[in-house]
């Protein structure tokens, strides 16, 4: 038979194992809500104009990306696409400029993959070459090449006052070259419509 004393022995025990379950859920609460209003805090402080990034407030009227595609070759002429937050865009291709309408919801998902591929972070040239040899006496030295005929691209965001511009080549990040392809394709396609 169980005595009184070993009762509520018994009773106190589950009652502070139910009292330590609601601590350690209330903790557990408090922290998820902490990490989840800290983690947009802590992207906000990431990205500021002292980092050299885009403001982190502006109107997507003062929001501009253009790319410009030079061929290298003096014989072909330049190729242009335009995009404005106000949805007016152009493509310039043959010395002729095609005005077309770019939809805000497609320049907000292109500036989404901006950040993603870290545009804002990328150093402004790429169109260098750089090779190392070795000098007699085992020196390293470093050699810069840069073509002055190659063909390349340059990638423009620019809003409000910041502007933040990307040259590369052939040898230049594939995301950007992804982009520009997917940019000249769509506008050749709504400029026909």
């Amino acid at each position: 038979m169980i005595s009184e004393a070993n009762k509520a022995d018994t009773d106190q025990l589950a009652n502070s194992k139910c009292e330590l379950g609601d601590a350690r859920f209330f903790v557990g609460t408090l922290l998820i809500v902490i990490a989840c209003l800290g983690v947009p805090a802590a992207m906000a402080a990431e990205r500021n104009p002292e980092s050299g990034g885009p403001p982190l407030t502006y109107r997507i009227d003062d929001v501009h990306i253009r790319l410009t595609r030079h061929p290298g070759n003096a014989a072909f002429r330049v190729q242009r696409v335009s995009l404005s937050g106000s949805g007016s865009a152009t493509l310039e291709r043959d010395g002729k400029i095609m005005p077309f309408t770019y939809q805000v919801t497609k320049l907000l998902a292109l500036m989404n993959e901006f950040y993603r591929i870290h545009f804002f972070d990328m150093p402004d040239d790429y169109t260098n070459r750089y090779s190392v040899f070795l000098k007699d006496g085992g020196t390293v030295e470093t050699a810069a090449l840069h073509l002055l005929d190659a063909g390349g691209m340059r990638i423009c965001f620019t809003a409000a006052s910041y502007e933040k511009c990307v040259n590369h080549g052939d040898e230049g990040p594939s995301e950007l070259e992804d982009i520009a392809r997917r940019i000249f394709s769509e506008a050749d396609v709504l400029v026909k419509k």
